[in-house]
């Protein structure tokens, strides 16, 4: 009952005075995490409603009542991590340059909903389209706002955290010592994000994660692969890694390989399908969970979308499904 109270007096997106979470800014109270399978995992925040890798994006999709909050990782110059996909500004941003020529004090210069326009899986810049959310102080924020956002739901919706740690790798000695360090500081900031069970590692280099989970192997790992070669499968397996992420798409992801996956203890959350008809292919091979853009799509087919407004106030219009 105290649940439901909140939902009604709710404004904003802010604190309940609840153990079960936090209250959506249309009143409604996200659902129950993981009620259904496959579990939604909301591509970027869900690139497609809000300004991708954004705390914009991870709340409104907390306010969908998304499962899993994915999210890319970079370091800056001054060590501090922060969520964005490119090496450099200039796909989602007003500004230019690589990440990791620039302090974080920079980069909180740069508007990141300048290039965002609704209904785009991802941000692509397009100056035809409408840019709603352009100078309304939407900025690159850190993996601890993240993490501390995440550690807010305390209740039965208690969604995940997949971060991508997008590090230098060296060819022929693995880790750079940059990758390395950021590595150890993405390591301590789970550890003391007070969730640390409910965070996932992933990437698509089999030595960045094999390298993360020497740091520490108690953190579960994903290992993002274009396709679903039952060799990718075997080296998770032999690894340690709990889940596997083949492209949606791949023809060599089928029923049988979700099996096999299965006999091997592991789990099977393909990336990126955002079309319904995709969607339901997946779920119909018995996937464990799906990364898209559009997660008010699978919510809405596991008839679990509770409010009719997908984006953010002042966001435009997006469609559930491209």
């Amino acid at each position: 009952m105290r649940r439901m109270l909140c939902g009604w007096v709710s404004l904003g997106l802010a604190a309940c005075a609840s153990s079960d979470g936090l209250v959506g800014a249309d009143g409604a109270v996200p659902l129950a995490s993981f009620v259904a399978v496959p579990f939604v995992c909301a591509h970027r925040g869900g690139a497609a409603y809000a300004p991708e890798n954004t705390m914009l994006a991870f709340e409104n999709a907390a306010r969908l009542g998304v499962d899993d909050f994915e999210a890319d990782m970079l370091a800056t110059a001054d060590e501090v991590l922060v969520l964005i996909h490119d090496d450099t500004l200039d796909r989602t941003t007003d500004c230019s340059g690589r990440v990791a020529d620039k302090t974080y004090a920079e980069i909180r210069e740069c508007d990141a909903a300048y290039w965002f326009s609704p209904g785009q899986p991802t941000t692509s810049p397009n100056e035809d389209l409408p840019h709603p959310l352009r100078g309304h102080g939407v900025r690159v924020p850190t993996a601890t706002e993240l993490f501390d956002f995440a550690a807010q739901f305390k209740g039965a919706y208690a969604p995940t955290v997949t971060i991508e740690i997008k590090i230098g790798l060296d060819s022929l000695d693995g880790l750079t010592a940059a990758g390395l360090r950021a590595a150890q500081l993405l390591v301590a900031q789970i550890q003391a994000s007070g969730i640390p069970e409910r965070i996932i590692v992933q990437s698509f280099n089999p030595l960045a994660i094999d390298a993360f989970k020497s740091l520490d192997p108690t953190i579960k790992t994903l290992y993002l692969t274009p396709s679903g070669a039952l060799p990718n499968l075997s080296y998770a397996a032999l690894r340690g890694h709990e889940y596997v992420a083949p492209q949606f798409a791949s023809p060599d992801l089928n029923a049988g390989f979700v099996e096999i996956a299965h006999a091997l203890g592991k789990q099977v959350v393909p990336w990126t399908a955002d079309r319904e008809a995709d969607i339901r292919g997946l779920i119909d091979i018995g996937v464990d969970g799906i990364i898209t853009n559009f997660p008010a799509c699978l919510l809405r087919i596991q008839n679990r979308l509770h409010t009719t407004r997908l984006t953010p106030s002042g966001a435009g219009e997006a469609p559930a499904c491209p």
